[in-house]
């Protein structure tokens, strides 16, 4: 199963995500992903501006975007997936309906989906992908 090590500072006391909503997730991701829901994860909300230093950065992309995830690689200590970076700014305003709570679960884990492998880069991939995410986001709310 997965664990987090999750910095919410950015985000308000009220709008965090709990240990609980944290149990369901990775309760569901161990369900939907066999064999590749195991390790640790690091979640970091950010401000806009550093999302977009990073996007820039490592992407190429001088604009700011919802999340991004940074894969541990093959020198990452046993069981570390990486790191899911979310602007929280971005995931406030994105959130439909006012359903913050759905938006950073469906933005973290679409995070952790990238760190195992997952991308929407060709339509077959992101069909996979994105139902995936639904099922997954469904089982945690």
């Amino acid at each position: 199963m997965i664990s987090f090590d999750i910095h919410q500072d950015e985000v308000p006391r009220a709008e965090r995500l709990t240990r609980l909503r944290l149990a369901k997730l990775s309760q569901a991701l161990a369900k939907h992903v066999p064999g590749q829901s195991d390790g640790s994860v690091s979640v970091n909300f950010v401000t806009d501006t550093e999302i977009r230093r990073l996007n820039r950065m490592y992407r190429g992309q001088d604009k700011v975007t919802d999340v991004l995830s940074f894969a541990a690689g093959e020198r990452a200590l046993s069981g570390q997936l990486g790191d899911v970076l979310i602007s929280y700014p971005q995931a406030k305003r994105q959130a439909e309906n006012g359903d913050l709570e759905l938006e950073l679960a469906d933005l973290l884990v679409h995070g952790i989906l990238h760190l195992m492998g997952y991308d929407h880069e060709q339509a077959s991939a992101a069909d996979t992908m994105f139902s995936l995410q639904d099922a997954i986001v469904a089982k945690i709310l």
